[in-house]
C-alpha cells in the first residue's frame, strides 16, 4: 500500500532524511520510532505531500501502486490519498464548526455514517459529540473525532503523527484501540516504544535520517540491536506509570 524508496529530505543544506526505504502492505500498522529531531515527522510530511517552504524531497513514494513524489495531497488521485491524524487534535479542527459538521463533508463524500464513525472510535453517545464544539471536548475525545475524520475520508493509508503523546494513559489505551480498529494500512510515528508495541506489526527505528533497525515489533523490543532502541526501551520503562502495578501483579 505504501512504497517508500530512497527518499532524501533537505532542509537549505541539511539533510534531515538519508535515503529511507520502508513498505506498508494493506492492512499491516507500522510503526516509525526515534528520538526527536531523527527525521519522522519529515518522512511523514514527504508521504502525505505536506512539506514546510523551503524543504525539499527526492526519491520515491508510491501510494496504492500511484507514484505520488513531491505531489500535493490535493492534486493526487483520490485513491493515493492518505488521511493523516496530527499530534495536536486542537489546531486540527475548526474551534469555531460543531463537530458534525466538519465531519459531515467527507463523510458526505464517502458514504460514510458519521454516527457509525464516532461509534467505531468509542463514543458512546455519539448525537452529543456531534452537536458540541471541539472546545468542549477533552483531548483524548478530539482526538478521537479526528481518527473519525481520517476513517470518513475511507483513505488506503492512514499516517499518525505522535497522536498520543499528550494524552493521559486510560485516555491514550481509548484512543489506540480506536486505531486499532482501522482497516487501512497504517504509519505510526512515535518516540514511545510502549505505545508502538500496544499497536504495530512491525517497528522501523531512524536515527539522524537513516533507518537503523527494523522488524517485527516483538523481535525488535525484546532484542534490541541498537543503543538507541536500547536506550528508548529504558526510557518506555522508567516512565511507565502502570509498571510497578503490573510487576506487583506479577508477583
Amino acid at each position: 500500500m505504501l512504497v517508500v524508496d530512497r527518499l532524501c529530505v533537505d532542509v537549505g543544506r541539511t539533510r534531515v532524511v538519508d535515503h529511507l526505504s520502508l513498505e506498508i502492505a494493506a492492512g499491516q500498522r507500522v510503526g516509525l520510532l526515534g528520538a526527536s529531531g531523527s527525521g519522522k515527522s519529515l518522512t511523514a510530511s514527504a508521504i502525505i505531500g505536506h512539506l514546510p517552504p523551503g524543504v525539499v524531497s527526492t526519491g520515491s513514494i508510491t501510494v496504492n501502486g500511484y507514484g505520488v513524489a513531491g505531489v500535493p495531497t490535493p492534486r493526487r488521485n483520490p485513491a493515493a490519498r492518505p488521511a493523516m491524524v496530527f499530534q495536536s487534535s486542537a489546531t486540527a479542527l475548526n474551534p469555531m464548526v460543531r463537530v458534525g459538521a466538519q465531519l459531515r463533508e467527507p463523510a458526505r463524500r464517502t458514504m460514510s455514517d458519521i454516527t457509525a464513525l464516532l461509534e467505531q472510535v468509542g463514543f458512546g453517545e455519539p448525537e452529543r459529540i456531534l452537536a458540541s464544539y471541539p472546545l468542549e471536548l477533552s483531548g483524548g475525545q478530539r482526538q478521537r473525532v479526528c481518527i473519525a475524520l481520517a476513517l470518513a475520508c475511507r483513505s488506503p493509508l492512514l499516517v499518525a503523527d505522535e497522536p498520543t503523546t499528550a494524552l493521559d494513559v486510560v485516555t491514550q489505551a481509548r484512543v489506540l484501540d480506536a486505531l486499532k480498529a482501522v482497516n487501512s494500512a497504517l504509519l505510526f510515528i512515535t518516540h514511545d516504544v510502549a505505545v508502538a508495541a500496544q499497536l504495530c506489526d512491525r517497528l522501523i527505528v531512524m536515527e539522524r535520517g537513516c533507518i537503523v533497525e527494523e522488524g517485527v515489533t516483538g523481535d525488535i523490543v525484546d532484542r534490541p540491536k541498537t543503543s538507541l532502541m536500547q536506550a528508548l526501551i529504558a526510557r518506555a520503562h522508567a516512565t511507565d506509570p502502570l509498571r510497578a502495578l503490573r510487576e506487583s501483579a506479577g508477583r
